[in-house]
Parts: structure tokens; C-alpha cells; sequence
């Protein structure tokens, strides 16, 4: 388990990013904010380390849930994201092994989690906003989880099958 995905967490956002990018092995690759993305990337980033998620592609598609109930956004913000040339690509290599029938299979196998997530962003005091404040980032991960209401899922709470692919993530 990674430091920021405890609820109680000491690290600063900014710090618990840096956890975020460790956890990626070397045989993936990091994608950072250009001129071209702005702040997208971290953005999208920074949901993962409030949330408590990592990088695997079920925790992304739980991560779904939470930006769409417990994130406050703009939709041609958040569309940016997917127009990025990296996401473009890594979508284009998901879709070409998984198709349709996968994803629906993802979602599926973890309809269970995403509805906790759909009920604890009801219990969040404010929502989270995806577009990050540079103030944010100094701030503890406890702290803003405090702010906000969020409570992460538990480790009982994450508890799924692993989806199996090309791209996985070995622990």
C-alpha cells in the first residue's frame, strides 16, 4: 500500500504525487505536464493521490467515479484530458486489445466498488476541484480529505480481480 493511500496521510499533495510517480515501474512511462497540456495531466494526477487510487486500469476506472460525482469541473476541461496525444495513444492501444466487450467487462467486474464511491461522494462536504489550486499542493493529504469529506476506500472496500492485459501493472 502506498503512503498516500492511507485516509490519515502526513505527505503533502505535492509529496504524495511524487509517491504517485515512484509507484510507476520502470517499464512505464511517466507522463508530465508540456505547454501544450497545461495542467491536465498533474490534475488528473492529483485525483489518484485524493482518492487513494493507484495506477492499475481497474483503480482508473473507479477513478472515473469519482471525478464524475465528487470532482467540480468543466466539461471542455476534463475533455481536454482525453485529447491529449498521450492519452489519445494509450486509449488507442486499450481499445485495439480490449474493445468494446472488454471495457464493458472492466466496468462490470467492478460495478461493486464504483457504487461505494458513487455513495461516498454523497457524504463529501464539498467536491473536489479537478483542476487543482497551486495553494493545494503545499497543503497535507489528511488535511484536504478533511476539507472536502472524502473518505478513500478501505483496503476491504478495494477488494477486486485484478484485470489481466498487456500493459498490467505486476505488484
Amino acid at each position: 500500500m502506498l503512503q498516500y493511500q492511507h485516509q490519515e496521510c502526513d505527505l503533502t499533495l505535492k509529496e504524495g504525487l511524487e509517491c504517485y510517480y515512484k509507484s510507476f515501474p520502470t517499464s512505464k512511462e511517466v507522463f508530465k505536464d508540456s505547454p501544450g497540456s497545461g495542467y491536465l495531466l498533474r490534475d488528473h494526477d492529483c485525483t489518484h493521490v485524493i482518492f487513494g487510487l493507484d495506477i492499475s486500469i481497474d483503480q482508473e476506472a473507479i477513478l472515473d467515479t469519482w471525478v464524475l460525482w465528487g470532482c467540480s469541473f468543466k466539461w471542455k476541461y476534463l475533455f481536454g484530458y482525453s485529447k491529449l496525444p498521450e492519452i489519445k495513444e494509450i486509449n488507442k492501444k486499450l481499445f485495439k486489445e480490449f474493445g468494446v466487450k472488454g471495457f464493458l467487462k472492466l466496468y462490470w467486474n467492478n460495478i461493486g466498488i464504483k457504487r461505494k464511491v458513487f455513495f461516498k461522494t454523497f457524504k463529501m462536504s464539498k467536491k473536489w476541484p479537478f483542476q487543482v489550486p497551486e495553494e493545494y499542493l503545499n497543503v497535507k493529504i489528511s488535511e484536504l480529505r478533511k476539507i472536502h469529506g472524502i473518505d478513500i476506500l478501505t483496503s476491504e472496500e478495494l477488494n477486486y480481480s485484478p484485470t489481466h492485459w498487456s500493459g498490467a501493472i505486476d505488484s
